[in-house]
């Protein structure tokens, strides 16, 4: 007696075209609610600015979505259940006192010819240079950390503002510009 095949198992089977553009379109709705909400709080910002309770609900969920994209199955509820949670962590967000980004910065011309912005946090670098990319955008822990550097390098420009308070760097002249710029012996 001939064996009867065996029925395919449904993990071999892909979604069908009209599944796939429906997974597409939830995704796609969910990109853009996600840079929207980026745009005005920042990147990743918003989890960080409700209790640790919800943050551990919303990242659950984030892994539901993924595993629903990953085995390309039930994204669109997945889809549905995580913009709801965004909006949920912007609400308690804003009911905690939290305000989003400004974009607010400080300027000052550069010898280059460039704009150098200063902004407070790392999150507003991200809103300001997408609303100013000629410009070169650093927060202030960015900065401390330049000077910070640059100080190691050369102690001399500390020690002087120390003994005159108000002295202000003009030029910086580099090591290269120093061996570029020795006398000729001849």
């Amino acid at each position: 007696m001939a064996k009867r095949p065996k029925k395919p198992n449904k993990t071999y089977y892909a979604p069908s075209q009209l599944a796939m553009r429906r997974m597409q379109d939830a995704l796609v709705k969910y990109d853009e609610a996600v840079t929207k909400l980026e745009a005005k709080w920042g990147v990743d910002r918003l989890p960080w600015l409700v209790g640790h309770e919800l943050r551990e609900r919303f990242d659950a969920q984030m892994d539901k979505l993924n595993k629903a994209i990953d085995d390309q199955a039930d994204v669109e509820h997945q889809v549905d259940v995580t913009m709801r949670g965004l909006t949920l962590l912007e609400q308690k967000a804003i009911e905690a006192g939290h305000q989003p980004l400004t974009g607010e910065y400080w300027e000052a011309p550069m010898p280059n010819g460039k704009v150098l912005a200063i902004v407070r946090t790392g999150y507003e670098v991200g809103k300001v240079k997408r609303e100013n990319r000629e410009m070169v955008v650093c927060s202030v822990e960015e900065v401390a950390k330049m000077v910070q550097a640059y100080m190691e390098q050369a102690p001399a420009v500390e020690k002087a503002k120390d003994l005159w308070p108000g002295a202000t760097v003009e030029k910086i002249k580099t090591a290269t510009e120093k061996e570029l710029n020795d006398e000729i012996p001849f």
